[in-house]
């Protein structure tokens, strides 16, 4: 796993979100912890970071929840990746060394460069929308625990 635990979290509870809630259709913490197989916590701190980042929408009180709004569908996963680790990731050394720059490549820099390049790609490319339509159509899995509680 190349990002944290809490960008994992995230992504796949926006998808979770984006297949099975809408505005009239919260779905609380509690339930969201089971469905994913969450620590409850823990997905509270991620749930709340974002809302406070208007990813997700969430409401208070006895019909509260979380839910996902039009802005969810358009939430890249660099975006996510982003909110949660930063992206300092795309600025360092494939060997990890201090040094290394274009002027002092690492034996692997050049093609570290275009692997990062690449991945940069993919991340701001790909949508939690684009995410859904793929597990939709079949040619992409994510698993949820499906208790329905």
């Amino acid at each position: 796993m190349i990002f944290s635990r809490s960008t994992e979290y995230a992504i796949r509870v926006l998808v979770y979100l984006v297949m099975n809630s809408s505005e009239s259709n919260k779905i609380d913490v509690q339930r969201l912890a089971a469905n994913l197989g969450f620590p409850e916590p823990y997905l509270r701190k991620v749930l709340q970071t974002l809302a406070k980042n208007r990813f997700i929408g969430s409401a208070k009180g006895p019909n509260g929840g979380f839910y996902a709004t039009k802005k969810t569908l358009k939430v890249t996963l660099l975006s996510i990746i982003d909110l949660f680790d930063g992206l300092d990731f795309f600025n360092t050394c494939g060997l990890g060394l201090h040094e290394c720059n274009e002027d002092k490549p690492c034996p692997i820099h050049n093609q570290y460069q275009i692997i990062k390049g690449n991945l940069y790609k993919l991340l701001s490319e790909k949508t939690v929308e684009m995410m859904k339509d793929d597990m939709e159509a079949g040619i992409a899995f994510m698993r949820f625990q499906m208790n329905m509680a």
